[in-house]
């Protein structure tokens, strides 16, 4: 379940915690938290479950990339989709994973790029072991131009957070 909490707006925000609270006690793995959103300058926090980001219209593309052979399908939500519950107004987002890694990539990527939050790859839903659950991931086979270092840099794997800058 979508949890928000919105400084400020107590009640509204122990609203949605108490009813992500009772969501959760079904016990489904995925009714945890995978992918916490962050905009510091207005007081947001989203709180994602892998059944919220499914939820979302999908993108797919194939691309090669250099962690695995060949031309792979990955899919998952478009970035841009995933950072508007976080408004506007910023023009970076670091991306952090589970071990601390994190990119600062410019939000014009996301219009210029369909670069997704990919969940799975050949349709098989991304392990922690096999980059996942969570890897942003950009159409590099469709754009010439981003196929660089300073792109690969930004493929976060074991995503967990994202912070609007």
């Amino acid at each position: 379940m979508l949890r928000a909490i919105f400084e400020g707006k107590r009640y509204l925000g122990a609203f949605f915690l108490v009813m992500g609270l009772f969501a959760g006690s079904a016990g489904s793995a995925s009714a945890q938290t995978v992918l916490t959103l962050e905009n510091p300058a207005r007081g947001i926090t989203v709180e994602l479950t892998m059944d919220d980001l499914l939820a979302m219209p999908q993108t797919s593309f194939a691309t090669e990339d250099e962690w695995f052979d060949g031309l792979n399908v990955y899919s998952g939500p478009l970035v841009r989709d995933v950072l508007a519950f976080l408004g506007d107004g910023f023009e970076y987002a670091e991306f952090i994973a589970i071990n601390d890694y994190s990119a600062v990539i410019p939000v014009s990527d996301f219009f210029n790029y369909d670069a997704i939050l990919a969940l799975s790859r050949n349709g098989t839903p991304l392990s922690v072991r096999g980059k996942g659950p969570i890897w942003v991931m950009y159409p590099l086979s469709d754009n010439p131009e981003i196929q660089d270092r300073i792109y690969y840099d930004r493929l976060v794997w074991q995503l967990v957070r994202i912070v609007a800058l």
